[in-house]
Parts: C-alpha cells; sequence; structure tokens
C-alpha cells in the first residue's frame, strides 16, 4: 500500500505562492537599493551645486547664474522629495511582501506537519496491518506443525 496526502495539491500550491512571494520581496527589495541610489545621486548632486554656488559666490556671481543654480536647487530637491516618497511606498509594499511570506509560511509549515502526521499515522496502520498478517501465519504454521487430536484413535483402541 501506497501513502497518500489528501492535501498534496494544497501544500503544492502554497509551496509556489511561498517562492513567488519570496520572488516578489527579493524584486522590491532590489527596487529599494536602487531606489536609494537615485536618493543618494540626488543628494550629491545638491551637495555639488551648492558647493559651486559657494565658490562662484566669492567670485562674485552675476544675478542670472544665480537665480539658476537656486531654480537648479530648488528642481533637485522636488526630485528628492518625489524620491523619498517612492522610497516610502516601496517600504509599505515591502512590508506587506513580507508578511505575505510570513503567512505562506505558515501555511506551507502546517500542511507539513499534517503530512508528517498523516506519513506517522499510515506507517503504524501499516506495521500493526504487517504484524496482524505475520501473526496469523505464525498461527497457521504452528496449527499445521501439531499433530491433530481428530486423528488419534480413542482411548482403548488401537490403530490398525
Amino acid at each position: 500500500m501506497r501513502f497518500s496526502f489528501r492535501f498534496q495539491a494544497l501544500l503544492n500550491w502554497k509551496k509556489d505562492l511561498e517562492e513567488l512571494s519570496q520572488m516578489r520581496l527579493a524584486g522590491k527589495t532590489e527596487e529599494l537599493k536602487r531606489q536609494e541610489e537615485e536618493i543618494e545621486r540626488i543628494n550629491c548632486q545638491r551637495r555639488e551645486s551648492d558647493r559651486r554656488l559657494t565658490e562662484e559666490l566669492v567670485k562674485g556671481l552675476k544675478t542670472g547664474a544665480y537665480l539658476l543654480y537656486k531654480e537648479f536647487a530648488e528642481d533637485r530637491l522636488k526630485a528628492l522629495s518625489q524620491k523619498e516618497g517612492e522610497k516610502e511606498l516601496i517600504l509599505r509594499e515591502i512590508e506587506e511582501a513580507r508578511e505575505e511570506l510570513i503567512r505562506f509560511m505558515k501555511e506551507t509549515k502546517i500542511l507539513e506537519r499534517l503530512k508528517e502526521k498523516d506519513v506517522r499515522e499510515f506507517n503504524t496502520q501499516a506495521d500493526k496491518s504487517d504484524q496482524k498478517r505475520i501473526d496469523e501465519m505464525a498461527v497457521m504454521r504452528r496449527s499445521l506443525d501439531r499433530p491433530s487430536f481428530s486423528r488419534l484413535p480413542p482411548e482403548g483402541e488401537k490403530e490398525i
């Protein structure tokens, strides 16, 4: 007799969902890393622009150039603000993906424990069944090995 887990299809599906969730989480984590690199790039641009503005102010900057530096700084500030908002959104998505992964892992673990329990019960039943067959064979063998009392002659009579 072969063991068959009644929820094997469900267990396989949950494992697939867990794997997809892990891949989704990895993708979101990579997206967060790219977003943080973009934020760092914008911050570097802002620092470099501020450094140049300071140098040019010392040299005597014209009004048009000053306004251009300020406009660039405001543009970078808006871009930074937008990227920070996108980063927060990604962080929320990562948290949701993490919670989803944990849920799938728990569901898979529950099904795996149920399968292990069913396997133990199946093996116990199989062992009992095997032992019963062995006992029956032993009883049959002993009954064949013993002389039958019905074949003995009644007392006082001799065998012919």
